[in-house]
């Protein structure tokens, strides 16, 4: 009989190398989550990060091309309207915007709103025709022919009759006429009565009631006002539900243009000038938006679709200044802040 020579693992030997297996294993599943935390948490700020520089490119260019197509004889129309939120709520901002192509039209002066305005014949406006089968055209840039103050029904616009501050929208009930008056053409339109934006009861709707901003309301000085086509009314608002900016070009239209925005608060870099002396203040409600020469933006954000307990979760807040490029800055058109001002 031969013993074999041949001997396995004791016990305590496998139980020694599983207790080590295990281990590896633990520590190896441990730096895998690691990994994957940190890789969850770095495209979560990516995500973060890239939703904010989307936010500051479309907010920058949106207020530094503000009252494009709206020229104004002296100065240029203060185009930026805003709401200020209570008690530290979330700003929204609007820019209204001309047609750039559209000639504008000086309103024949009237002593106030009525159911026609009397313009002035702008250069750039064909007219031929007469009566009913009257045309009013102007030309795109590629030469294509477009309709100003015409088809009313078929080809609806928005028009705007605006002075250095206010502004008024009208949506016109007839195509327009020429008439002359002392020997001038004119073109009359006939616009709503009844208020066709938000049928409250005036002539037409003033920017202030549309977006709800406290200051310059009311109509534009009908003595000294300019008509242009409507190009946008763009704006921005915080849905503090979903947590998203959102943008319109038309007030009625919202659509998201960045996730994981939380806050949108506006200071408003403002000078004045009183008896001789120039002043600067940075405030969250002008009084008057012809005074602003730049604007103060903080966004505050946080990482999309993370749970704020778990530990990928992040925040952050960014500030930046954009000037305006067409605000009404009459006597003072390079934004310096030691050019001359209006007495305030």
């Amino acid at each position: 009989m031969t013993r074999n020579s041949e001997s396995g693992f004791s016990l305590v030997e496998v139980m020694l190398a599983a207790v080590l297996t295990v281990g590896i294993i633990g520590a190896v599943f441990g730096l895998m989550n690691q990994n994957q935390r940190m890789f969850m948490t770095e495209t979560s700020v990516t995500e973060m990060n890239q939703s904010v520089r989307t936010a500051v490119d479309l907010i920058t260019r949106d207020v530094q091309s503000a009252g494009v197509g709206l020229p104004r004889g002296t100065g240029n129309f203060a185009a930026i309207f805003y709401t200020n939120g209570a008690s530290g709520g979330v700003d929204s901002l609007l820019m209204v915007n001309g047609d750039l192509n559209a000639p504008v039209s000086d309103l024949v002066p009237q002593e106030g709103a009525g159911a026609t305005f009397n313009l002035l014949v702008p250069n750039g406006l064909t007219i031929t025709g007469s009566g009913a089968s009257q045309t009013m055209t102007y030309n795109d840039p590629d030469g294509t022919a477009r309709n100003l103050y015409q088809s009313y029904s078929t080809d609806a616009n928005y028009y705007i009759v605006y002075d250095d501050v206010h502004a008024m929208l009208i949506a016109l009930t007839a195509n327009a006429q020429t008439t002359v008056v002392g020997g001038v053409t004119q073109i009359q339109l006939t616009h709503a009565t009844g208020n066709t934006i938000n049928n409250t009861a005036n002539y037409g709707t003033t920017i202030d009631q549309k977006f709800g901003t406290a200051i310059d309301t009311g109509p534009p000085d009908y003595n000294s006002a300019r008509v242009a086509k409507l190009g946008n009314l763009v704006a921005y608002r915080i849905n503090t539900t979903t947590k998203e900016l959102e943008r319109t070009e038309d007030l009625t239209t919202w659509y998201s243009v960045a996730r994981g925005i939380t806050d949108l608060q506006v200071k408003y870099r403002v000078l004045t000038r009183v008896a001789g002396v120039v002043s600067e203040s940075k405030l969250d409600a002008p009084t008057a938006r012809g005074n602003i020469r730049s604007m103060i933006f903080t966004l505050k954000a946080e990482t999309p679709d993370v749970d704020p307990a778990d530990k990928s979760f992040r925040k952050t807040v960014l500030s930046f200044e954009v000037s305006p490029r067409n605000l009404n800055l009459t006597n003072n058109n390079n934004l310096s802040a030691t050019s001359p001002d209006q007495d305030s």
